[in-house]
């Protein structure tokens, strides 16, 4: 069976729901996972994780902000996510405002400040993302 477990400190969203596919935000950039893929653990990235549930045509994202993934050789997907939002959980109008606070802060911080700035920006810019599709 090809799954998927995707839980936060706060909530569990999924656990073991079967699944089609999973697109995770990995840090060096975004890995599809169909049944069958290789074992792997691998850090995440704020961005939108999309996955297709068995027997559906619809692909449901969810904006994360941090995390890790395991693919296990059995085919179980695990996501732990720092935060996880669905689509209706997310106020758009605030993460456009977080995105431009974060974008007119990028030019007039420090070194360490930008990185947290940037880390603000990419969560804004997923929530969106997730929002618009």
């Amino acid at each position: 069976m090809f799954s998927l477990t995707l839980v936060t400190p706060a909530k569990k969203i999924l656990e073991k729901a079967a699944l089609k596919k999973v697109l995770v935000p990995a840090y060096r950039g975004e890995i599809e996972i169909l049944p069958g893929h290789a074992p792997l653990i691998t850090t995440l990235s704020a961005g939108v994780l999309a996955y297709q549930l068995e027997g559906s045509s619809e692909e449901a994202k969810v904006s994360i902000s941090w995390g890790y993934c395991e693919v296990t050789p059995l085919g179980e997907v695990s996501v732990l996510a720092e935060t996880a939002e669905a689509k209706n959980e997310i106020d758009l109008a605030r993460a456009e405002k977080a995105r431009e606070t974060a974008l007119k802060q990028m030019g007039t911080t420090t070194y360490e400040a930008f990185e947290k700035t940037k880390r603000k920006l990419e969560r804004a810019e997923a929530r969106i993302k997730t929002v618009r599709g």
